[in-house]
């Protein structure tokens, strides 16, 4: 929820591309040229095509000074939130299992290496290394897409 002092103070921002500040006994006045970007959920709790410009609780003076709106809609699909929601499950689930096996390394290890190696080394792939990797994750993708197929027609 946005106050009027905040409103106010967008709106003198956006309008005059200046912030004033009044601390301490000492008011001042500085420049503020930079973006905005806003973000709000809609008035009704879910979009309504037929309202327009209503679904934004914006004052006009200040949605006017925004050069481009974006309305990032939230479509209801059962059959896509099952699958978001199965993929965050199992996600949370298989996190616990972060035990390395004899002679592996945990996944905290990895992480902490490859930071190092970032900070430190500069690594640089080769160009077999490149295509290696890439295909792997292309089997990686097709594998876990036919594990998401059958579990699927499992629930069908």
């Amino acid at each position: 929820e946005d106050e009027e002092d905040d409103r106010v103070a967008i709106h003198e921002a956006m309008e005059q591309q200046t912030i004033s500040i009044a601390k301490a006994g000492i008011t001042t006045t500085l420049n503020s040229r930079c973006s905005v970007l806003a973000a709000a959920n809609s008035v009704f709790g879910r979009w309504d095509d037929s309202k327009a410009e209503v679904n934004i609780d914006f004052m006009p003076t200040i949605l006017s000074r925004f050069d481009t709106i974006f309305i990032v809609k939230d479509e209801h699909d059962e059959t896509r939130d099952m699958t978001l929601a199965k993929h965050v499950m199992q996600v949370h689930m298989n996190a616990a299992a972060d035990t390395a096996a004899e002679g592996e390394l945990s996944l905290a290890f990895l992480k902490k290496y490859i930071a190092y190696c970032r900070s430190r080394c500069g690594p640089r792939l080769e160009q077999a290394a490149a295509e290696k990797l890439k295909n792997k994750y292309v089997l990686m993708r097709n594998s876990s897409r036919e594990i998401e197929e059958e579990g699927e027609k499992r629930l069908a």
